[in-house]
């Protein structure tokens, strides 16, 4: 296992981009250190890894390795490398320990979203004060009809929505743009009855005081209007 890590410590090194860096801050990529390495890169990573570890036990522990190195590529990966079995008492560690929108979304698109009870967790997370750790909760409720899609219940569609409706007024752009992600995804991903709930709480939402949820509201609408199901 250490040979495993200090190999892929060692390709990131090797690619490590510093004017890289400077360009992922522009983006909100920030709070942690950083190789600079592409996505693309780090997915095949990831691909490569898997074929030689095998097993849920080894596999965890390398992620876990992986993340406690700190560095922003080392937290991604180790959201690919990590199976399900690793547990919410250390996956909600790893949600509370990110630091930036990127680390939160890849832990949720590759990790959480597999794990079993992530509706409520979703639920749980969407009323944090920490900003990623509210946002990993609206991550999680956009990721999840994405990934069940037809398969997405009705009762967990409702208490989504409320949920999205409860945070609307959350001013932080990093929350906002999670809950507006997850608004949009229940309305394209699942059914046309929770496409019709989506589209009305994103009109209500437009007419809004608030300017957050008059944001969130107008432009989930305006792409639920133009991608209405057949």
């Amino acid at each position: 296992m250490r040979m495993e890590f200090n190999g892929i410590i060692s390709q990131f090194e090797k690619k490590s981009d510093k004017s890289n860096v400077e360009g992922m801050a522009r983006f909100g990529i920030t709070g942690t250190n950083a190789y600079g390495v592409g996505m693309p890169f780090v997915r095949n990573l990831a691909k490569q890894v898997k074929k030689r570890v095998k097993g849920d036990s080894a596999r965890n522990a390398l992620a876990l390795k992986l993340w406690s190195h700190g560095f922003h590529e080392d937290k991604v990966l180790a959201a690919l490398v990590a199976e399900p079995s690793i547990g919410w008492r250390q996956a909600g560690k790893w949600v509370s320990d990110c630091s930036n929108w990127a680390e939160t979304d890849q832990l949720a698109m590759n990790l959480l979203w597999k794990m079993e009870g992530a509706p409520e967790k979703a639920l749980e997370f969407s009323k944090a004060e920490k900003e990623f750790v509210k946002r990993a909760g609206f991550a999680l409720m956009a990721v999840i009809p994405w990934r069940q899609k037809k398969e997405f219940p009705d009762a967990v569609a409702d208490k989504f929505l409320a949920a999205i409706e409860r945070e609307s007024t959350d001013e932080r752009n990093f929350v906002k743009k999670a809950v507006n992600w997850a608004l949009r995804h229940i309305g394209k991903m699942g059914s046309k009855r929770n496409y019709d709930k989506a589209l009305a709480l994103a009109r209500k939402l437009s007419k809004s005081g608030n300017k957050a949820a008059r944001w969130i509201g107008s432009d989930a609408a305006r792409e639920l209007e133009a991608r209405k199901p057949g």
